[in-house]
């Protein structure tokens, strides 16, 4: 865990960008063109400030000379940005950027740096107040260039380390309070600056999550049009064929008929079933579902060469388990605002309403199976097993049947187990987040009671990987 992190530390460093991460990477440098004139005007205003400030107080023409020396820099920037500010297409103009911004604002910095260590003003109270807009441009910067991280290091250390050192070379007590604080704004301000880029990514990220979505259900039916298509003229083509070869279309047609109107069924079935996911008004976050889905297969597959699990855990079964887990709480969206969102506990007529959720999810399932005639079907059989059946308990003390020991559907029995871990170790507006260590508590004195007692030695085998799995996932 602790190399991975250290290796995406790396990667967001050197702003790496490859053919897998080209379309964010991209979308932040354009970002950053956007803003870009801004930036440069504000740094020669600023400039300018700078030189007024100290007019008195240095050579006149030293300091019009690093003025000028900044501006021209600034004219050439304006100029390349003017030039190639619409090159952001491929992973070569993205690598090229890249070093740009990072070099112009390492050269800025050490600009700024350089003018405060060359007309570092005598009188304490000019030294502050050139030290005060020393901070508001590192401030300035890590608010408006975080999305491109090698950008905001080189910046803060051509400004920081000069100006730091600076202060300290005056060796006495008050300046070496006035570096301290510069070194904690630079910690707090670094760290400021990486939530800030961690919110744009993931923004970013679920903005294209979406768009691909899209773009597959899309594709996913331009293809069933096709076939459609391709069915019709293979019809057309074998009719023409004579009698003989009629039988034998008839039947072929028909066979590809079922199974694209099969796909297409499922299909309309989750999609229904997907938005009236998305509607419900629990507090629950996406990440919820990647949890729960992840737990679910983690016991499965620890129990897959378990004698009594064997037969049913195939590979096919996990894979279609991993997939209905998130419909487990669909029926929720039949549940009252006042009772699924309330903070305290709930009435015994509330909790009643409550548990309603899971007949109204199974009866969900099985009206979408109905009304789409879709029969036998895997998938839709063990979804609607999960979202029925993952509050019964191993005893007969659950609901909505009261089911009992092996009554209760194997898929349910996973379902519950990873439901009960993930809403003890998850913050709910009625209480707060349990550690893992009082959730596996918890579990265990379930043993034999709530859940399967081989489900839970399961758990407790691979309970780090539950724990590696909320980390990854976490809200």
């Amino acid at each position: 865990m602790i190399v991975n992190l250290m290796r995406h530390a790396l990667v967001e460093l050197s702003f790496y960008i490859d053919e897998g991460n080209l379309r964010t990477r991209a979308e932040l440098l354009r970002v950053m063109l956007k803003t870009y004139p801004l930036l440069v005007i504000s740094q020669a205003l600023l400039q300018l400030l700078f030189v007024a400030l100290l007019w008195e107080e240095s050579n006149h023409q030293h300091l019009i000379y690093w003025l000028s020396c900044t501006y021209l820099f600034h004219l050439w920037e304006l100029i390349k940005w003017r030039l190639d500010r619409e090159k952001v297409e491929t992973v070569r103009d993205c690598r090229q950027w890249s070093r740009h911004f990072t070099s112009l604002s390492l050269v800025i910095g050490l600009l700024w740096g350089a003018a405060f260590m060359f007309f570092f003003p005598p009188t304490l109270y000019l030294q502050i107040l050139l030290v005060c807009l020393m901070l508001a441009l590192a401030a300035g910067a890590v608010t408006m260039i975080s999305i491109h991280t090698p950008s905001v290091y080189a910046y803060l250390s051509g400004i920081m380390l000069p100006l730091t050192f600076r202060v300290m070379a005056e060796n006495d007590e008050t300046h070496w309070a006035i570096a301290s604080m510069l070194l904690l704004f630079l910690v707090v301000i670094v760290a400021a600056g990486r939530e800030l880029q961690k919110m744009i990514y993931l923004s970013l990220d679920q903005r294209f999550e979406n768009l691909s979505l899209v773009t597959q259900l899309t594709l996913k039916k331009t293809l069933l049009e096709q076939a459609n298509q391709e069915i019709e003229a293979a019809n057309e083509l074998l009719r023409n064929e004579g009698k003989l070869l009629e039988k034998l279309v008839q039947e072929r047609t028909s066979e590809l008929q079922t199974k694209t109107n099969e796909v297409v069924s499922i299909q309309d079935v989750m999609i229904m079933a997907m938005c009236s996911l998305s509607e419900t008004r629990d507090d629950e976050t996406g990440n919820h579902i990647k949890r729960t889905q992840n737990y679910v297969r983690a016991l499965a597959c620890q129990l897959q060469r378990h004698p009594r699990f064997s037969d049913f855990l195939t590979d096919e079964n996990i894979e279609v388990l991993y997939k209905v887990a998130p419909l487990h709480d669909i029926g929720k969206v039949g549940i009252p605002d006042a009772i699924l969102l309330k903070p305290g506990e709930l009435t015994p007529d509330e909790f009643e309403i409550m548990k309603t959720h899971t007949t109204l999810g199974g009866n969900a399932i099985a009206y979408s199976e109905e009304n789409f005639k879709v029969r036998n079907n895997n998938f839709l059989r063990l979804a609607q097993q999960i979202a029925t059946g993952h509050h019964e308990k191993w005893d007969g003390s659950g609901y909505p049947k009261g089911l009992k020991g092996h009554e209760i559907p194997v898929s349910a029995r996973l379902m519950a187990m990873a439901d009960v871990y993930d809403a003890l170790i998850s913050r709910r507006i009625y209480k707060e987040a349990f550690s893992h260590e009082r959730a596996a508590k918890m579990i265990t004195e379930g043993y034999g009671a709530h859940f399967d007692p081989d489900i839970v030695d399961a758990f407790l085998a691979i309970q780090s990987e539950f724990l590696e799995i909320a980390e990854r996932y976490s809200d």
